[in-house]
């Protein structure tokens, strides 16, 4: 069998890492779990990472470089409804093409690892800014109420949208009527009623 460059086995690693810690929790998957997960031996596994903490922070990275930039140049340009749309659009279709992520997420919040709050401050709060500085240049450009406070309208928006990822990934309710862009829709439409001048 042909030998893997470097890379790419650290690569198989992680993502294999990210199935094993999704489906059993971080305390519940043992090394040989990450090595059957990733079709390779333990040994090889401990060659690349010293820990799980540095798988954490390896599926952080990875998920980050697959994920892009936030809000594309033709969103930032966009008006509300077109950019909010395409960020729930864009947020749904990501959790649709790999719901294990969030699962994964969400027990390292149970279970109190780090990986949660390291998400969190290299991409989650920045998606909350980057949204924030777009509904500001939507006040100054007179699209959106001056009362409208930006931080606070982007948690808003993207616990919507988030909660209708957790409902479709963790509890299976994949119909909901109308499908991804009907829900971007729906729940931009939802939220620039409150805040269109």
């Amino acid at each position: 069998m042909k030998r893997l460059p470097r890379e790419e086995r650290r690569k198989r690693i992680v993502l294999g890492a990210m199935k094993a810690f999704a489906r059993s929790g971080f305390r519940g998957t043992r090394s040989r779990d990450l090595a059957k997960a990733a079709g390779v031996s333990e040994a090889l596994i401990f060659k690349h990472f010293p820990n799980k903490r540095a798988i954490q922070k390896a599926i952080i990275e990875e998920r980050i470089r697959q994920s892009g930039r936030f809000l594309s140049d033709e969103l930032r340009k966009s008006p509300p409804e077109r950019a909010l749309a395409g960020i729930a659009s864009r947020i749904l279709q990501s959790s649709e093409r790999d719901p294990s992520f969030l699962r994964l997420l969400y027990f390292a919040g149970l279970e109190a690892e780090p990986l949660a709050p390291m998400f969190f401050r290299r991409r989650v709060s920045r998606n909350i800014d980057e949204l924030a500085g777009l509904v500001r240049l939507w006040i100054r450009r007179g699209w959106v109420r001056k009362s409208v406070e930006p931080r606070t309208f982007a948690w808003s928006f993207m616990g919507c949208v988030f909660q209708l990822v957790v409902v479709r990934t963790l509890f299976g309710v994949r119909r909901l009527p109308g499908g991804r862009g009907a829900l971007a829709a729906l729940v931009t439409d939802l939220f620039l009623r409150g805040i269109l001048r």
